[in-house]
């Protein structure tokens, strides 16, 4: 026992009350949510690489069923140049997205995605710029052109779009025909709405005529910053080249600014045009699953076909609420995005294609445009017949939502559960400890006040009647005051024993003495025989000095109050003080009269203690003060007299029984009784003794405090 307690004051603990301390130990129960999440976090983990190496599986069987089949990927026209290690990426390439259904052809960009990959951008001069996006359905082509112009011109006339005066801005198409030429269209008007497409045919004499096209069809509406222009071509008018130039003009006839993908100079399409093949979204249906998204891409990262995703069977809505998501934050970290964009999806699955087009299968793991979404993709190349060159990428994508909905929902359980536990735990923990500080405390209390200032010893201590560690302590505490009591009293009537054994012999010395002195002496004899007398006096005076506060206890305890001036009382012991010591010189201050409820000789014999004590430690003709001060409720009796300062642990120890603090030159008895007879006095009266050093340590002041008016006094005259 005595190592674990000395282990306990010494660690690191020590400094911590008991409830601290329990609560602490409790607050260990908070590692089983942890433990909870690292388990939760492994689970997560096995279930996302079993995730990701299963789609994995899937992408790379579907590949491999497009390997080498480039007419499945591919528009027939596009294929002389695809798989060529010189003709992979052309700066003019316009790659089509394919839809799920036709878009309106009515001037407006609201119906495109804008933050696509396979949005082509040109910059133009100044500050203009050209947005293109491209998109097949069935055997149609469409066309979405952005166009930044701070000054849109129209032609002066519908009737001579080739007179050279009323030019304005115009668009054009160059394309490859089936008959191995380039057919070069342009779109004008003379306002905003429908445009005609028109070719520019020769005929005889050279004569130049604007021939309409009917099969294309295009609509021009303004925009904030320029204009929007859809087009519709058929698909089989398109051989494998294709582009489109801006003429942009400040006013009617003004010098053309061109910017495209077509030759300047001879308005020759030199990209091309890299549509998927209609029979390839077919061939993708057989391999669709429900909640996975299979993307099909050309070398270059064009997507080629998208096949959208149906919808989970089951509810795997994510769990919502506070504690959730603090669960979800304390596991995932950062190492899921909250929330990102259409643009840094189509980004992050474009660097993935991007990777997976050096000809290895690659998985990845990052956020989808919802809060809360996460996307699990894999990526497989598709290789040329020799297996040399990769002619495309699939990726196939797949909400996390599954798992990690499974994931959260048994972590949110566990976590709440052992929030629970942990709660109850603390709470118990807690209320064990305060009941616990409360019978310490109350036990520490009874033992501080068992013994008394008086001497008296209370043996009745709390918690004796409990079974426990607590109450055998009591038990052990009471039994230890009870022998400290019988030794104390003891010690109290030790004194009156002591005086009264020692009285008879003393009286029996005196008497010899003063036998011997009435007989003729020596000069020898006589020294002797003085000091055998004054010795014997000592004695007496030790004897008066053991029985005094016996006497004073005795005194109090059978004094009554009674009504008298106590500003008289003290005026006149003051002239009693200054005949009983003229070496002294008294000064006494007291109001004219003041009622008082208490016992008049007490208040004598306190002041005479008082004053004992100022001769004493005060030097011939030293002037000793006796204050009395009056408020509404209180009165204060002070001695001060010059002389030396109080001890510095004088402050709690000076009105205790037997202290002194005398020097050592002073051969006359003092027990320290003085003073402790002042504080029973004081107290008798409801009061208090106190003392202080003067001002500029010029000596001591003594000052007790009665209080003025208790109850008894309400009917003094």
């Amino acid at each position: 026992m005595g190592r674990i307690a000395e282990l306990i004051k010494v660690g690191p603990l020590s400094g911590f009350r008991l409830r601290t301390k329990l609560l602490l130990l409790a607050l260990t129960t908070l590692a089983l949510p942890w433990a909870g999440c690292q388990y939760a976090r492994e689970m997560e983990t096995v279930l996302r690489e079993s995730e990701q190496q299963s789609l994995l599986a899937v992408t790379t069987t579907i590949a491999g069923s497009l390997k080498g089949r480039q007419e499945l990927l591919f528009r027939e026209d596009s294929l002389p140049a695809l798989g060529m290690p010189d003709g992979d990426s052309h700066p003019g390439d316009i790659t089509p997205v394919v839809l799920s259904g036709a878009p309106l052809i009515d001037g407006r960009a609201d119906e495109w995605d804008l933050d696509n990959r396979n949005l082509l951008r040109v910059a133009g001069p100044g500050n203009d710029s050209l947005q293109l996006l491209a998109a097949t359905h069935e055997r149609w082509l469409f066309l979405a052109l952005l166009v930044r112009d701070d000054k849109l011109v129209f032609d002066a006339s519908e009737m001579s779009p080739l007179d050279g005066p009323g030019m304005g801005d115009r668009v054009w198409l160059a394309f490859d025909d089936t008959r191995g030429g380039q057919q070069r269209l342009f779109f004008s008007g003379t306002s905003a709405g429908r445009m005609r497409a028109r070719r520019i045919e020769t005929r005889e004499y050279g004569r130049e005529e604007a021939a309409e096209e009917s099969r294309i069809s295009a609509v021009m509406q303004r925009s904030r910053d320029g204009y929007v222009l859809e087009i519709s071509v058929p698909l089989s008018m398109i051989g494998q080249h294709f582009g489109v130039l801006i003429d942009d003009r400040d006013r009617r006839g003004a010098a053309r600014s061109s910017y495209g993908t077509l030759d300047v100079s001879d308005l020759r399409a030199t990209g091309r045009l890299i549509a998927a093949s209609p029979n390839l979204s077919d061939h993708l249906r057989q391999f669709s699953q429900p909640g996975v998204e299979l993307t099909v891409a050309s070398s270059t990262g064009a997507v080629l076909t998208r096949i959208d995703a149906p919808a989970l069977p089951g509810d795997y809505t994510r769990l919502r609420g506070f504690l959730p998501r603090m669960y979800r934050l304390l596991l995932d970290g950062d190492l899921i995005p909250r929330r990102v964009s259409q643009a840094e999806k189509e980004k992050a699955a474009g660097q993935l294609t991007q990777r997976v087009s050096r000809g290895k299968a690659e998985t990845a793991f990052f956020a989808g445009r919802y809060e809360n979404s996460v996307i699990v993709a894999a990526a497989a190349p598709i290789f040329s017949a020799d297996g040399r060159h990769v002619i495309g990428v699939i990726q196939l994508a797949q909400t996390a939502d599954r798992w990690l909905t499974l994931r959260d929902r048994a972590l949110t359980r566990l976590l709440n559960l052992t929030l629970f536990v942990t709660l109850f735990a603390v709470a118990a923990a807690f209320w064990f400890a305060g009941r616990m500080t409360v019978r310490i405390s109350r036990l520490g209390a009874a033992a501080e006040t068992a013994l008394s200032r008086e001497g008296s010893v209370s043996r009745l201590l709390p918690e004796s009647e409990a079974k426990d560690e607590l109450g055998d302590l009591s038990r052990s505490f009471s039994s230890l005051l009870g022998r400290l009591d019988e030794y104390t009293g003891y010690l109290r009537t030790l004194a009156g024993k002591l005086a009264h054994e020692i009285r008879t012999p003393n009286t029996i010395i005196r008497s010899s003495l003063e036998n011997l002195e009435s007989e003729s002496q020596n000069e020898t004899a006589k020294v002797y025989i003085a000091r055998a007398r004054e010795g014997s006096e000592r004695l007496g005076a030790i004897l008066t000095a053991m029985g005094a506060a016996t006497r004073v206890e005795e005194a109090i305890s059978h004094s009554e109050r009674q009504r008298f001036d106590l500003a008289s009382l003290v005026r006149e012991a003051a002239a009693a003080y200054g005949t009983a010591f003229p070496q002294r010189r008294f000064i006494c201050e007291a109001p004219e009269s003041l009622p008082f409820l208490g016992s008049p000789e007490l208040i004598v014999q306190m002041l005479d203690k008082l004053i004992d004590n100022a001769v004493d430690f005060s030097a011939d003709g030293a002037e000793i003060s006796i204050v009395l001060r009056v408020d509404e409720d209180w009165a204060d009796l002070s001695v001060a007299n010059p002389g030396p300062t109080l001890p510095p642990e004088a402050a709690a120890k000076l009105f205790e029984s037997l202290w002194q603090s005398r020097s050592e030159g002073d051969r006359r008895p003092h027990f320290g009784l003085g003073l402790y007879i002042v504080r029973l006095i004081a107290e008798f009266h409801g009061g208090n003794a106190t003392a202080a050093n003067l001002p500029g340590d010029a000596g001591a002041v003594f000052t007790v405090r009665l209080p003025r008016r208790p109850a008894a006094l309400a009917n003094f005259a």
